[in-house]
This record gives structure tokens, C-alpha cells and sequence, in this order.
């Protein structure tokens, strides 16, 4: 027998799906609607704002506030990075929210090498900083390795890439720094370098050997108080107590092997010479004071008696007497031309070279009305003047000499 109450049940679920399919297809219709109804509401006309020279957020943001989308094209420009350089549409043009506008960017005037210009004259420096696309600013610097008027270097450094058209900062120099130097007398060897190091300066040593204070500093150059550059050296004097030292034996050495072997002792040569005629003592130490053995101060004199060899002289013949000059004089008449000549014979002179003067008793203004025209050998044995006169107002003379050359 079958349940009554089956065939009621089968009928309800049909109705049911039924109406559960009609809910949906309107649903189905309802969303494509409100779809449409939404698309066309969005794509809205709107003003375009204008967005050039502002930077890229900016823009973007002012884009965006008008419900428009943007593309961005980036391109190497001298304007800063991320600046806009221009858009499509340009600004104040009508277009639907739909469609993007197109944005050209900066991306900065690109990348450069800093040049290295230390060493350079400061005209010439600004020249290759231009050149490598930067701006230079520049500041004094002290330097005690770069002359005044030249680079000392740059900041940021020189091979250091950076954005073209920025700021770099070159350094010249303005000279070493001048400082007052510190007095460092009567103070230890480590004192002193301790204070002439901090107030920026190198320091030399010497010493010398004194009982006053070993150890101490004697001097200093420059003195105390003067100005120096900076990183330039102060020279400083050590007191050094002396010290004993044997002499040495340097007899029969050369003079250069003879200071060696003092130096090497700590003593000071000093040298006299003596005269030798065996060649072989030349350039040799034939004595020394004080003597080998001695015990002496170190930094003592010791004196090295050097041989020196004189090659004897041949003899000179004697020389035969005779006379060595011939002078004869005349007392010059007024208006008057004459030759006046000396003659010798062998007895008297074997050679000789002759000279005519004027002589006067009134001085220069007598000598004014004569001269000497012309002079020299008439032969072998005689030798000649010609005088002209005319308005002398005081006794002239002519003389002529002959020296006798050595018979």
C-alpha cells in the first residue's frame, strides 16, 4: 500500500526549484544592470590639471584627484630628477577619466666622474670641473704640499661618480698654516718632539757633546716664538755628555783612509802638510797629534801631518849683468815737428821694446799744445818719436825708454 503522503512531497520540491531559479536569473539581471549603470557613470569628462614642473608625486596626485590614470616616460634632462617636463594633453584640456595622460619625467642630468685637479692652477681647475659637466665652489684651504693659488683637491673626491650640474667643492690652497713656535729649551729629547710634533711641525736632531746638561736641548732653530709653516722642520741641539776615546793609529795611511779611521772613532781630523822628495810619502800621514794610544774626549781635533812631493827644481843658470833700461829725454820747442831716435848697441842692451811719453812741468793744461804722432823700432838697435808742438805755455819734455830685455 502506498504512503499517501509521497505524491504531495515530490510536488512541493518542484515548486521550490522553480522559484529558486527565477530568484537567480533576476539576480543575474539585476548585477549586469547595476554593472552597466556603474561603467557608465565612471567614464566622466573631467578638465585636465596642469602638472608640468611639478615633481612626479605630485603630479600624480593631482591627476588622481580628477579621476585620471597617467603614463610615465623617462628621459635624461638637466631639470632635476623626478620633475615633470611636460604631459599629453597639456593642462586645461577636457578628456574623459578613462584615458591616461601621458607624462614625460626627468631622470636628472645623468652621471659623471669627478676629475682629479690636485696640483692644478685654480683657473685651470674650474676649467676641467666645468667641463665634466659640475658646478665648482670654491674654498680656501691651508696646505703645506700645494702652493698658494693651486688645487689641493675636491670634495666629494676626484673618480667619485656624481650627478651632472651638482655642486663640488674645490679646494685651493692658500699656503702652508703659519704657527708660533713653542721654546723647547732646557727640555728632554722626547719632551721637545713632544711638543714641536703637537704644534704641527717635524723635528731634526743633532747633538753635541757639553757637561752641562745631557740630555737637554741646547738650541733650536728657528728660535722660540718665530713664525713657521706648518708641517716645516725645527732643527733641535742635544746636549751629549762627552766620552773617552783612544786615538787611533792612522800613520802611514792615506789622507782619506786616515779621516775614516779618526771618524770612526769619534774624532775630528785636522791636517798640516810637509814637504817630501820621496814620492812614494805623497798624500801619506807621516804624523799625528796627539798621538796613537792617547786617551782623548770623543770629538776631539787630531791633527794628521800629510807629505806633500815637490819634484826639484832644475837650476837656474846666473844671469850676466847688464843694464836694464836705456832713457834719453829732449825739451820740446814750440811749433815744431820732430823725430827724435835712440839707438843701443849690443854692449849696452842685447834686446829691448821701447816707449815715448810727454812730460810737463805745468800739468795737464801745458800739455795741451803738444803730442806724440807716431813711435816705435827704427831697426834692430834703435827705436823712434815724432812730436808736433805749437802754443805750449810751459817746458815740455819727450822722453823714451828702452827696457833691455835679459841678456
Amino acid at each position: 500500500m502506498k504512503n499517501p503522503q509521497s505524491a504531495p512531497t515530490n510536488s512541493f520540491s518542484t515548486a521550490s526549484r522553480s522559484r529558486t531559479a527565477l530568484t537567480l536569473a533576476a539576480i543575474a539581471a539585476l548585477a549586469v544592470t547595476f554593472a552597466v549603470l556603474v561603467s557608465g557613470c565612471g567614464d566622466t569628462t573631467a578638465t585636465v590639471p596642469n602638472t608640468v614642473n611639478q615633481t612626479l608625486v605630485v603630479g600624480q596626485q593631482m591627476l588622481g584627484d580628477k579621476g585620471f590614470k597617467s603614463t610615465v616616460t623617462r628621459v635624461t634632462d638637466k631639470q632635476g630628477k623626478d620633475e615633470i617636463l611636460s604631459q599629453d594633453p597639456t593642462g586645461g584640456t577636457e578628456q574623459k577619466t578613462s584615458e591616461a595622460v601621458a607624462l614625460t619625467v626627468s631622470n636628472g642630468p645623468g652621471e659623471g666622474v669627478v676629475p682629479d685637479v690636485a696640483g692644478d692652477p685654480a683657473d685651470r681647475a674650474e676649467e676641467q670641473i666645468r667641463a665634466a659637466g659640475f658646478t665648482p665652489v670654491i674654498s680656501e684651504v691651508y696646505s703645506s704640499v700645494h702652493q698658494a693659488g693651486f688645487a689641493v683637491g675636491t670634495t666629494p673626491k676626484s673618480g667619485t661618480d656624481v650627478e651632472k650640474d651638482t655642486k663640488i667643492t674645490l679646494k685651493i690652497s692658500k699656503g702652508p698654516q703659519q704657527v708660533t713656535v713653542p721654546n723647547v729649551l732646557g727640555l728632554s729629547e722626547s719632551s721637545a718632539d713632544k711638543a714641536l710634533t703637537s704644534a704641527g711641525f717635524r723635528v731634526d736632531h743633532s747633538y753635541r757633546v757639553s757637561s752641562k746638561s745631557p740630555g737637554k736641548v741646547l738650541g733650536q732653530d728657528p728660535s722660540s716664538g718665530a713664525s713657521a709653516s706648518i708641517g716645516s722642520s725645527v732643527q733641535i741641539t742635544i746636549d751629549q755628555a762627552p766620552k773617552k776615546v783612544k786615538v787611533p793609529n792612522a800613520v802611514g795611511q792615506s789622507q782619506s783612509q786616515g779621516d775614516r779611521t779618526l771618524q770612526n772613532a769619534g774624532l775630528d781630523a785636522v791636517y798640516a802638510t810637509r814637504i817630501v822628495t820621496n814620492r812614494s810619502q805623497d798624500g801619506i800621514v807621516l804624523a799625528m797629534s796627539p798621538g796613537a794610544g792617547s786617551t782623548v774626549t770623543q770629538g776631539t781635533n787630531v791633527a794628521l801631518t800629510i807629505g806633500k812631493y815637490n819634484k826639484p827644481a832644475p837650476p837656474v843658470p846666473p844671469v850676466p849683468p847688464g843694464p836694464s833700461s836705456i832713457v834719453k829725454q829732449w825739451n820740446l820747442v814750440a811749433d815744431q815737428t820732430k823725430t827724435y831716435t835712440v839707438t843701443w848697441s849690443a854692449g849696452q842692451c842685447a834686446g829691448g821694446k821701447g816707449n815715448a811719453v810727454l812730460k810737463g812741468d805745468g800739468g795737464g793744461s801745458a800739455m795741451s799744445g803738444a803730442q806724440i804722432t807716431a813711435q816705435g823700432d827704427a831697426g834692430t838697435s834703435s827705436y823712434y818719436a815724432t812730436t808736433e808742438t805749437s802754443d805750449i805755455t810751459s817746458p815740455v819734455t819727450l822722453v823714451i825708454t828702452i827696457t833691455c830685455r835679459v841678456q
